[in-house]
């Protein structure tokens, strides 16, 4: 898939600058996409179906710049048990024959294939640490 399918089969707005003509890179095991990371894992799967609009992993701050997963296909996300780090958004599963789809305005696309996955965000180390502002 294309960004330029992704983004309008999704209804999701990304940056000029990007190639709207690119495909999207593929996700088998690890990926970061700005803040947020993607990484399989062998835990237990998530069981919530994601609505066909989508959801939001991360929120922008001010409402904008929001990561949002959606399913070519069905696809599960159980959101984490809010923490004090807030760096483990939730789980993913993607079951065979779907595909994945994590798109963000500014960074575009990252396409993931079938299995489950944890995702997760990352902060940075300042005066205090906090969380990695996208």
């Amino acid at each position: 898939m294309i960004l330029r399918d992704a983004t309008t089969r999704f209804d999701v707005e990304v940056l000029d600058h990007l190639d709207h003509d690119a495909a999207l890179p593929i996700v088998t095991r690890a990926a970061c996409q700005g803040d947020m990371s993607v990484l399989r894992v062998t835990t237990a799967g998530a069981t919530t179906i994601v609505p066909e609009a989508g959801v939001a992993v991360v929120r922008g701050e001010n409402g904008g710049n929001t990561h949002s997963l959606h399913g070519d296909g069905p696809i599960m996300w159980d959101q984490a048990a809010p923490s004090d780090t807030g760096l483990m958004p939730g789980t993913l599963t993607v079951p065979e024959g779907s595909t994945a789809i994590l798109l963000h305005p500014e960074h575009g696309g990252l396409a993931i294939v079938p299995g489950t996955y944890r995702v997760g965000r990352q902060r940075e180390m300042a005066d205090i640490a906090r969380i990695v502002q996208d």
